[in-house]
């Protein structure tokens, strides 16, 4: 009687445990499957505008899935359990950040075609007066050719590259209104 009983508390335990243990199972690949399916949502603009933060959540998720598949699933839920906040955080910066940008090529783009334009026409009075300072004909054709490349990185959906472009540009026009004898523009921030 003893050892029916025994074997039916073995029995019990092993059930509970098997169960209790697929339950963890289910329950760990449920959560990362969830944040691999968030994240693939909002990775593509993510790895453009906030490439180091998706590269962390990525990395976290891939963390949890690994720790799932060595067998460990009570870490590997433990582990998933804040990725649906990264994810969301991530969305969130990525938003952030794009908007950010967006601000920044609306103002690049209102003022650099006029301050170009203004260095242009007086780099050509000089040139007719055969006064062009030393390296500003070179100067001037690298921001041209800068917000050349800045307004087609734009076009083509890389807002990131066409605000560094276009910025590069008018750091170059700034940079060059004092040699061609303009009276500086305060820069905007």
């Amino acid at each position: 009687m003893k050892t029916k009983l025994v074997l039916g508390v073995i029995l019990a335990a092993t059930t509970l445990f098997t169960a209790c243990h697929s339950a963890e199972k289910a329950s760990a690949d449920a959560a990362i499957k969830g944040a691999q399916a968030a994240y693939a949502v909002v990775a593509d603009q993510a790895n453009k505008y906030v490439p180091d933060q998706s590269k962390e959540v990525q990395a976290a998720i891939q963390s949890a899935k690994d720790t799932y598949d060595k067998g460990d699933y009570v870490a590997a839920f433990e582990a998933s359990k804040p990725l649906a906040g990264k994810v969301q955080d991530l969305g969130k910066a990525t938003d952030t950040k794009k908007a950010e940008l967006t601000a920044k090529w609306t103002e690049l783009s209102s003022t650099i075609p006029g301050l170009l334009k203004e260095v242009q026409k007086k780099a050509d009075a000089l040139t007719k007066s055969h006064k062009l300072p030393k390296g500003a004909d070179g100067s001037l054709a690298a921001a041209k050719q800068a917000w050349t490349d800045a307004s087609a990185a734009f076009t083509s959906g890389q807002l990131p590259d066409a605000v560094a472009k276009a910025s590069a540009a008018k750091a170059t026009l700034i940079d060059l209104q004092p040699t061609l004898g303009i009276k500086p523009i305060k820069p905007k921030a």
